[in-house]
């Protein structure tokens, strides 16, 4: 009995100790580990200490059906078939992927847009069941919606295959075009495929710098009021073969700094701002397919070699006015300058230059130095029309060798010395 009531003090001894320390957050656990409680405190500690790293949040499940998601923030999956109107404008954040299957239909509203931010679309249509991307207005007309963009981060795989997009081109939200790329560090990150874009308010695409395709095949542009594409220099060189356009390709102020070279076009290509072909490192060189109608606008040039080495390829090629009422003297030049080589410009047909904004004196000034001090250029079998000025213009007034190679109809080839 005596036995049993000192295991009875020992155990309630102990039990004791245990709460005590208990309620006073304990000592240190064997090996020096802090108990739990301590553990709590340092936490806590860590929560108010604005350095502190964040605790990473649990990801979002991802979500598929024929439901619009309420956030860009998970992946979202809008399955085979579905018809969906869009709750408002979607947004896809860093890491996160959309999904859109064969032959869902996506109503948008006034001024409702689809945004990658840093995230991934993949367009998923058929020929047989494409995706379409609509106005939900009953009466529906151009420029209802916004249209899809991409920003400078969207990220590589993203696709748009056999997608319909119309009635696109809200200028809400800065919107300029059905289609929108930002401009990028890095291209060639999307792929647009068998793709229309039609009755849209503004351009059907519009493409910022360095913006390139990863593949831009069989796509078509239908009936958009600014246009088909708005683009910079080097974007257009990314379009591939089998696209359809009824409407003029525009080409905004660019910088040529690496081989570009544009395909035939059934449709004019406008330029809209000066090109700059040159690179410090390199010689890039801009070559413009055969036959193709370059629309030059009011005071533009085309400069070759102005901040190091460049070159101008074109045959075939007409360059005239851009105004729908032209008249000699409406664009500028195109320049060449001392760093010019491995230009080729042959057969190609000069109109309508001649401003003399910009120190431009001729269809081609050879700008800073003298025609007989080029070097790699050739200039041959072009014709000079309907110009405000001559057709070339040297510093030293002698234009040889390429006044017998070429022909002026109305105007001196040639300044005088």
């Amino acid at each position: 009995m005596r036995n049993a009531s000192l295991l009875l003090v020992l155990a309630s001894s102990t039990l004791l100790f245990a709460c005590d320390k208990l309620k006073h957050g304990g000592d240190q656990a064997e090996g020096g580990a802090p108990a739990t409680s301590t553990s709590s405190g340092a936490a806590q500690t860590a929560a108010n200490d604005t350095n502190a790293a964040p605790t990473a949040e649990p990801a979002k499940p991802a979500q598929a059906g024929c439901v619009w998601p309420d956030s860009g923030d998970h992946d979202i999956t809008i399955t085979k078939g579905c018809k969906v109107e869009a709750k408002g404008s979607l947004t896809l954040d860093k890491g996160v992927t959309m999904t859109i299957e064969e032959g869902v239909k996506i109503s948008f509203g006034t001024d409702d847009y689809l945004w990658v931010d840093y995230g991934k679309l993949i367009v998923k249509g058929t020929a047989d069941a494409p995706v379409t991307f609509t106005s939900s207005n009953k009466s529906p007309a151009a420029g209802d919606w916004v249209g899809v963009g991409f920003k400078e981060k969207t990220m590589a795989g993203t696709s748009l295959d056999h997608l319909i997009i119309e009635y696109a081109g809200s200028k809400s939200s800065n919107g300029v075009g059905g289609i929108q790329l930002e401009d990028m560090r890095q291209g060639d990150r999307i792929s647009i495929t068998n793709t229309t874009v039609r009755s849209g308010g503004q351009f059907g695409l519009v493409a910022g710098n360095h913006a390139t395709f990863a593949k831009f095949e069989n796509n078509t542009f239908k009936d958009n009021k600014d246009g088909s594409v708005k683009v910079h220099a080097e974007v257009l060189g990314s379009v591939g073969t089998g696209n359809t356009f009824n409407q003029p390709i525009h080409v905004e102020a660019s910088t040529v700094d690496q081989n570009t070279t544009w395909p035939a076009f059934d449709v004019p290509v406008f330029i809209d701002d000066n090109i700059r072909i040159h690179n410090s490192s390199s010689v890039p060189k801009l070559t413009i397919a055969d036959k193709t109608t370059v629309k030059m606008a009011q005071n533009v040039n085309i400069d070759v070699g102005d901040d190091g080495p460049g070159a101008l390829v074109a045959k075939n090629v007409t360059f005239t006015s851009a105004s729908p009422a032209p008249s000699p003297g409406d664009w500028e030049t195109i320049f060449l300058r001392a760093k010019t080589n491995g230009t080729d410009i042959e057969n190609c047909t000069f109109e309508y230059f001649g401003s003399d904004s910009n120190n431009a004196q001729g269809a081609i000034t050879i700008w800073s130095t003298s025609a007989k001090d080029l070097n790699g250029v050739t200039i041959k079998g072009n014709t000079f029309r309907k110009g405000k000025q001559q057709a070339m213009h040297s510093d030293d007034g002698k234009c040889a060798p390429f006044d017998t190679q070429n022909k002026a109809e109305g105007i001196p080839f040639c300044n005088k010395p």
